[in-house]
């Protein structure tokens, strides 16, 4: 299997996946599709946390390492095993090969996708949660349309050590076949390849707690008391942290001074200068201490005399300027300490991210953010557009295609169960019953309430 000369094209949407599940937690039901820049929204203790980390948990599993059992008498099994036996072969044999996934292969490998989820979903649910979680249905569905193309390759490094390499689009793992020539195979092979195509535009997210705050004042702490070391697919009494809090401290605390990468430095700017009105100092400890210095001031403020709209969005500060690894953003409730004025600019930021190509994904009770991007998505549609960026003082990166947003609502059902409903993009963008119901409600209270003044008036 020769590298072929013209690579099949890539697949256009973001993540070319839609998952599925069912009673999941309190959801009976949910199917979602992630876009560029994904909202989730409904009522408190809905789900939406539940479903973020299960997204999380999809872009981060790692089938081999963590031992997934594949149900190994099924036919699809044997199918896909015995095509990954082959590129074995061959990659051995003329040091490089390649694999194109589509059409009849890509329903083989889908099968096999599922199968190997639903045989060991309460692992990659209990490794996520930290305790036992239930789920009834988890699937995976790749568009009919989609196309992966993976590559091989035996290179030897320069320690004349041998290499094998599996690359697809931004997805890359290396071993060294002489160290790990017993742990090496067509079975490793396959399982890298599955966890590609999942993985195909995000190898590398960041999750962002609601408690981020807190875990900000104390990760120092933390980070003493060795918590990765302590995280395991293990109950235990000392545990009691999900992956994607633990990853988030473990990230936290691997932030460097020196490590000054400012992926996107005019977003950070802008979180300076419209958000925090002032900037972040990061000490060269080796854990750092992070302090914030006010605009117009000459002494520098530690993290826990800051006020709170400094604490919530520092994190995401901190690692738009010293974090390596930035492939995808799932942010919980981005608006919390936030003034409206400044729920509007961190929807700026959200729309901003999503157009510099990094992946989006946002659970929020903040109708203010969503009618920005409703504003924003509006505002992309227009014919003069140069004249409402001149006049509005917007930015071209301001402005969000309808194309690059999802928005999916929790809807409540009988018994306090919950279902997501994704919401059509009309022509004034998303409407969310959920946010659109309490305004109403609220505005007839004034109404009643301004009538009766009136009434009252009018009788004196």
């Amino acid at each position: 299997m020769a590298r072929s000369k013209n690579p099949a094209k890539k697949p256009e949407t973001l993540v070319p996946w839609t998952v599925a599940v069912k009673n999941f937690g309190k959801i009976e039901q949910a199917s979602v599709t992630p876009a560029p820049l994904t909202l989730l929204i409904g009522d408190n203790n809905s789900g939406k946390s539940y479903l973020m980390t299960l997204l999380y948990g999809l872009w981060t599993v790692n089938f081999w390492n963590d031992r997934y059992i594949f149900y190994e008498n099924s036919s699809v099994y044997q199918d896909c095993i015995s095509l990954s036996r082959q590129i074995w072969e061959s990659c051995k044999k003329e040091s490089e090969a390649e694999c194109i996934i589509q059409g009849k292969r890509l329903q083989a490998f889908q099968e096999l996708l599922n199968e190997l989820l639903a045989q060991n979903k309460e692992k990659l649910l209990k490794k996520l949660f930290n305790r036992k979680t239930s789920i009834e249905e988890l699937r995976i569905t790749f568009p009919a349309d989609a196309v992966f193309d993976f590559h091989f390759s035996i290179r030897e490094n320069a320690h004349g050590k041998k290499v094998y390499q599996v690359t697809g689009h931004h997805t890359r793992w290396a071993t060294l076949v002489e160290n790990d020539a017993k742990s090496l195979g067509p079975l490793w092979q396959l399982t890298r390849m599955l966890q590609g195509m999942l993985q195909w535009d995000t190898m590398q997210p960041v999750y962002f707690p609601t408690a981020r705050t807190g875990f900000l004042l104390t990760y120092k702490d933390l980070t003493r008391n060795a918590l990765q070391e302590r995280f395991s697919l293990e109950e235990t009494a000392k545990n009691l942290l999900t992956k994607p809090n633990t990853d988030f401290l473990t990230a936290l605390s691997s932030i460097q001074a020196e490590t000054q990468l400012d992926r996107c430095p005019e977003i950070a700017a802008f979180m300076e200068k419209h958000l925090i009105c002032g900037q972040i100092h990061v000490s060269d400890e080796l854990v750092p201490a992070i302090e914030y210095l006010p605009d117009g001031s000459s002494s520098h403020l530690p993290m826990y005399v800051s006020s709170g709209v400094v604490t919530e969005t520092v994190p995401l500060l901190l690692f738009l300027r010293h974090y390596p690894f930035l492939d995808a953003l799932l942010i919980e409730e981005p608006e919390i300490s936030l003034h409206p004025q400044l729920q509007w600019e961190m929807a700026r930021v959200l729309i901003r991210l999503t157009n510099r190509g990094i992946p989006v994904v946002v659970s929020t009770h903040s109708d203010i953010i969503l009618q920005h991007i409703n504003n924003m998505i509006k505002a992309d549609g227009i014919q003069k557009k140069n004249c409402f960026l001149e006049q509005t003082g917007y930015e071209a990166a301001d402005l969000l295609s309808k194309n690059k947003a999802a928005v999916y609502q929790f809807d409540g059902q009988s018994g306090g169960r919950t279902q997501l409903n994704g919401l059509p993009c009309g022509d004034d963008g998303f409407e969310a019953l959920t946010f659109y119901q309490t305004l109403k409600n609220i505005n007839k209270q004034i109404d009643w309430i301004e009538n009766e003044r009136t009434a009252q008036n009018e009788e004196s």
